[in-house]
């Protein structure tokens, strides 16, 4: 709807311009017609544009991520979610080195992927070779939907290679609560 009244509005700008270009009131269907295949032709021109500038932004975000976070140091971290039958998820909160770097706050759609096997990514960084601590902190909901917060630490040694982190919440089945493993990969 808004692109044909965009179209009739540029036909109606482009009829009066040569209308008051060749002194007429009416414009003729030659007229028309002509002002048509210019607005179609660009019309067509924009689109193609459109187009390239898609793909070039499409580019310059993986420049930019290359850039920013070289292989060599950078760190990613990922939260994966198994079961859930003893905990729901509802935020995480990530410290590196005693620095808040990273909190999310979970939908119910976010959780249903979780609990399906995704894995979220959770924070990106540039990180040092050398020896870091990561805490990661989780609320939610624990058995009979009391509030439960879970905590864990993992002081690692960060190699010169890109590395991962995984922040995995699960179930302990024998003692029917959650547990919290942080894992470097």
């Amino acid at each position: 709807m808004r692109k044909k009244i965009a179209i009739t509005f540029c036909v109606t700008l482009l009829l009066s311009s040569l209308s008051a270009a060749n002194g007429e009131n009416n414009a003729s269907p030659a007229a028309e017609a002509q002002a048509l295949s210019t607005l179609k032709s660009i019309s067509g021109g924009l689109q193609t544009l459109k187009s390239e500038v898609v793909s070039l932004n499409k580019d310059l975000r993986v420049m930019e991520e290359t850039l920013l976070f070289p292989s060599s140091t950078k760190y990613s971290v990922f939260v994966s979610l198994s079961s859930g039958q003893f905990f729901t998820l509802e935020s995480v909160k990530l410290k590196l080195d005693g620095k808040l770097v990273a909190t999310h706050i979970y939908s119910e759609s976010q959780r249903q992927a979780l609990t399906r096997g995704g894995i979220q990514r959770l924070y990106v960084t540039n990180l040092n070779e050398g020896r870091h601590t990561a805490t990661a902190f989780f609320t939610g909901l624990g058995p009979n939907g009391r509030a439960y917060k879970l905590a864990e630490t993992l002081t690692f040694e960060k190699g010169p290679a890109g590395e991962y982190l995984e922040l995995a919440v699960g179930d302990d089945g024998a003692a029917q609560e959650p547990v919290v493993r942080l894992k470097q990969w």
